[in-house]
């Protein structure tokens, strides 16, 4: 019976991970609004627009749907739901603060899904542990508090420069000034506010390295990294980072995925082969 829990979770996990997945970056336009910058440039109605743009696609296609893709492709990475946790918590944080409460239905699409794909791991988890005696079907988080200190200081440092960027565009979306972008009647400047603010977020989350963490911190890097360089192609664009703050985010991104990598060769236990 177990064996058949199990089961039954982990592809209850698939299904709930590729329908968000497929939600977020086609119908809620992740993919469309990330590539406005690329393939829309022959659109004027968009050229203002474009770091306005980009940012909702960062969010939902990073940070939500990419994510899920992965879950739905490996459902024990249980470290995917941190990110988009993190994402639904940014934009709580921008739409309140906003005076937005109707971005709470963006915050709840994001945060109530992976609430539940986190219990029914949870459960697959116990069902594994019935089954085997074990303590779970996942391996233990590796590394000790000093390994993910170069993680965790780097999600301390995107911090400030997050809230400063997260506060100009909840100005934004407070006065109106410029006008907004709208996707079923969400204003996209909280949103934008979110974009900046999950970055640090999601990455301090992925240092209880579940499950998946390292796709995932590849993933927040890659968030971060395309809205630098956007940020330098455009630097006069209402939203842009600027191109310092540009090659800053780029640097960054390539620091967060530097430190995956080992940085001595783990030794080998007296009689290991």
């Amino acid at each position: 019976m177990s064996t058949r829990r199990w089961a039954g979770q982990r592809i209850a996990i698939c299904v709930v991970a590729w329908m968000l997945a497929a939600f977020w970056l086609l119908p809620f336009f992740g993919l469309v609004d990330l590539s406005v910058p690329l393939f829309y440039a022959e659109r004027p109605e968009f050229y203002d627009g474009y770091l306005i743009e980009t940012g909702w696609g960062v969010l939902f296609t990073f940070f939500a749907g990419l994510p899920m893709c992965l879950l739905g492709a490996r459902p024990t990475w249980i470290s995917a739901v941190l990110v988009t946790a993190a994402a639904g918590v940014a934009v709580a944080i921008a739409g309140i603060a906003a005076g937005q409460p109707g971005q709470l239905l963006i915050s709840a699409g994001l945060l109530v899904p992976s609430a539940v794909v986190w219990v029914l791991d949870r459960s697959a988890a116990a069902a594994a542990s019935d089954r085997s005696g074990s303590e779970g079907d996942g391996p233990a988080a590796p590394g000790g508090l000093r390994d993910r200190m170069p993680q965790l200081a780097l999600a301390l440092i995107a911090l400030p420069p997050a809230v400063v960027y997260a506060v100009a565009m909840i100005e934004a979306a407070s006065t109106g000034v410029p006008a907004p972008e709208y996707t079923f009647d969400f204003d996209h400047y909280p949103v934008q506010a979110a974009s900046a603010l999950a970055i640090p977020l999601a990455a301090a989350a992925l240092t209880l390295r579940l499950p998946g963490w390292r796709a995932m911190v590849v993933l927040v890097a890659a968030g971060a990294a395309w809205f630098g360089v956007i940020s330098i192609v455009f630097p006069d664009h209402f939203g842009s980072w600027g191109v310092m703050w540009g090659w800053l985010a780029v640097a960054w991104a390539v620091a967060l995925c530097l430190q995956l990598l080992p940085l001595r060769p783990r030794r080998r236990r007296a009689g290991a082969e």
